[in-house]
C-alpha cells in the first residue's frame, strides 16, 4: 500500500518550487506566503496551496491519501464539463500525474482556478453580524437555484457542506472539492471513499447516484431560510462545524435543540421545511428525486371531520321586503367559447387551447444582489463567538419550545431602552409598602421585644415573662426568615 506524504512534507517541498515540481509551469509558480511560510488549507484528503501560475491565481491540491481520487475521475469530469455549462458554480480542473517530488517519489497535483471568496459558514457569519436578513433570504434562493441547475444536469457533488461552498467577490456560489462527484460517465465506477461531512449527510447507507445531494442540499436550504427569518439562531446553534444542524439532530424523536429553536420561530415556511427534513431522516427514506421535487411535496390535507361532528351551516336570512334581481346573461370568454371548441375539448374550467398550463418553477436569479464578502486579508466579525445587539431579544432559551413560550397575540416584554446621554434618570415611582417589607418590619419589632422581655424576665426571675419573650423572639426570627425568601412557610412548631 502506497503511503502518501503528509501535509508537512508538501509544506517543505513547495518552498523551493524549482526543485520540487516536475512541470515547467509549476517550477516558476509564485506561492503566496504569510509570516511563517506558504499558506495552505488542509482537508481530510489533501492540502491546498495558493500560487500564481503564468500570472494567473491558481489552487494547487496535493493529496495526503491514496484513495481520495484519481486521474480517471477528473478526466471524466473534464469531459463532462466540456458539454455542460455549469459555470460559474463548477470550474474546470487539470489533473497532473507525477507533478511534485516529495520523499524521493513523485505524486499527483490537481490544479484549478483560485476563488477569492469566503466559505459558506464564514459568509453567513458575515451576514448575521450585520443582521442582513434580506441577503440571507437571497442567499437561500440562490442556493436553491444552483442545486436545481446541478441536478437537472445530472451532476452530484457528493459532499455539499459549508467548507466546500464559497461565495466569491461577485456574490456567486462556487463549489470546490470534486473527489466524491457523481456524473453519468462515472456511473459504472466504484463509489468514492469520501462519504461527506456527517453534519450534512443522512445517517446510514446512501446511494451514490444522481440524487445523492438532495438531503444535504435540504439541510443547507432549511438552515439559510431559518436564518433569514431569525438570525438569532446562529448564536444558539452554530459551532464552526455546521450551519445549524449536527449529526445527532437527524435521529428520531427529533427533540434536540435545533428542532426546538426552529419550532420557536413560528414561521410556516420553516415549519414545512422542518417537516420535510424529518421525513428525509426516516429509516425507510431513499433519495429518489431532486431537491425541487422534494420541496414541492406538500403535507397531506387533514381528513374531514365525521358528519356528526360537522357544524351545520346556518342559511343567511333574505332581506326584508320584496326584491327582484334580474339574472344577467353570461357572456362567453373571448379566449375560450364552447361553440369554437373541437370535439374532445377540455371541459369548462380547464386551460383554454390558446393558453399554456402553468410551468414548473424555473431557476431564476434573485433580484437583490448579495454583498461582497470580506477579502481573505480582512478578519471576519465575531457573530459566532459573542452577543450581537441587533439580533432578536426573544430567542428561545435552551430547552424552550413553542408551547412554553408566550401565546400568539400575547403581550411581549419590551426590551429595556439604553439611557439617553445628558438626561437625568427617571424617578422611581412610589407605591404602597410591599408585604415583604411589612413582614420584615414586624419580624424585627417582635424579635426586639422578645429579647427585651427575656432580659427583663431573667433579671426579675419571672418565668412567665421569659416564656413570652422566647415566643416573641422565635416568631420574629421566623418572620424575618420567611420574608427573606426562606422555604418554610409555617410558624415554628408546625409541620
Amino acid at each position: 500500500m502506497t503511503t502518501f506524504p503528509v501535509a508537512g512534507d508538501y509544506y517543505k517541498a513547495v518552498q523551493v518550487p524549482g526543485r520540487a515540481f516536475t512541470v515547467p509551469e509549476l517550477q516558476t509558480a509564485q506561492f503566496v506566503w504569510d509570516s511563517l511560510g506558504p499558506t495552505l488549507a488542509r482537508g481530510s484528503s489533501a492540502v491546498v496551496f495558493q500560487a500564481a501560475v503564468d500570472g494567473s491565481p491558481q489552487a494547487l491540491r496535493c493529496y495526503i491519501r491514496n484513495d481520495a481520487s484519481s486521474r480517471d475521475r477528473y478526466s471524466a469530469l473534464s469531459t463532462y464539463l466540456a458539454s455542460h455549462d455549469l459555470s460559474p458554480h463548477v470550474s474546470g480542473t487539470i489533473w497532473m500525474d507525477a507533478a511534485i517530488r516529495v520523499n524521493n517519489a513523485t505524486w499527483p497535483v490537481l490544479q484549478m482556478g483560485w476563488i477569492d471568496g469566503r466559505t459558506l459558514n464564514e459568509y453567513v457569519d458575515f451576514l448575521v453580524a450585520g443582521s442582513n436578513v434580506a441577503a440571507l433570504a437571497t442567499l437561500a434562493a440562490r442556493w436553491r437555484d444552483m442545486v436545481g441547475l446541478l441536478q437537472n444536469s445530472s451532476f452530484g457533488h457528493g459532499d455539499l457542506q459549508h467548507g466546500n461552498v464559497l461565495v466569491d467577490q461577485e456574490g456567486r456560489l462556487r463549489l470546490v472539492d470534486f473527489d466524491g462527484v457523481w456524473i453519468p460517465q462515472l456511473a459504472g465506477h466504484s463509489p468514492p471513499t469520501e462519504y461527506g461531512h456527517p453534519n450534512y449527510q443522512r445517517p446510514g447507507l446512501r446511494a451514490w447516484d444522481r440524487w445523492l445531494d438532495t438531503f444535504s442540499a435540504l439541510v443547507i436550504y432549511l438552515s439559510l431560510v431559518a436564518l433569514s427569518k431569525d438570525p438569532g439562531l446562529w448564536l444558539a446553534l452554530y459551532n464552526s462545524k455546521n450551519l445549524l444542524f449536527s449529526r445527532t439532530d437527524f435521529f428520531a424523536p427529533y427533540e434536540t435543540e435545533v428542532w426546538k429553536q426552529l419550532a420557536a420561530v413560528r414561521d410556516p415556511q420553516v415549519d414545512q421545511l422542518a417537516r420535510q427534513l424529518k421525513e428525509c431522516c426516516a429509516a425507510d427514506w431513499v433519495s429518489q428525486a431532486s431537491l425541487e421535487s422534494t420541496l414541492d411535496q406538500r403535507a397531506p390535507s387533514p381528513a374531514p371531520a365525521p358528519w356528526w361532528k360537522q357544524q351545520p351551516v346556518t342559511p343567511t336570512p333574505p332581506p326584508a321586503g320584496p326584491t327582484f334581481t334580474p339574472t344577467p346573461t353570461p357572456t362567453p370568454s373571448p379566449a375560450f367559447t364552447p361553440s369554437s371548441s373541437p370535439p374532445g375539448s377540455p371541459a369548462v374550467g380547464s386551460w383554454p387551447w390558446d393558453q399554456e398550463p402553468p410551468k414548473p418553477r424555473q431557476p431564476q436569479e434573485a433580484q437583490n444582489s448579495l454583498p461582497r464578502p470580506p477579502p481573505l486579508s480582512a478578519p471576519l466579525g465575531q457573530a459566532g463567538t459573542g452577543p450581537i445587539t441587533q439580533l432578536r431579544q426573544t430567542m428561545a432559551p435552551p430547552g424552550s419550545t413553542w408551547w412554553t413560550g408566550p401565546e400568539p397575540g400575547s403581550a411581549q416584554p419590551r426590551p429595556q431602552q439604553p439611557p439617553q446621554p445628558n438626561q437625568p434618570p427617571a424617578p422611581r415611582p412610589r407605591g404602597p409598602v410591599s408585604k415583604r417589607q411589612q413582614a420584615q418590619t414586624f419580624g424585627g419589632i417582635a424579635l426586639a421585644v422578645g429579647v427585651v422581655m427575656l432580659i427583663a424576665g431573667a433579671a426579675g426571675s419571672q418565668f412567665a415573662v421569659v416564656i413570652i419573650g422566647l415566643i416573641a423572639a422565635a416568631w420574629g426570627i421566623w418572620r424575618l426568615i420567611t420574608a427573606g425568601g426562606g422555604q418554610n412557610t409555617k410558624p415554628p412548631g408546625q409541620t
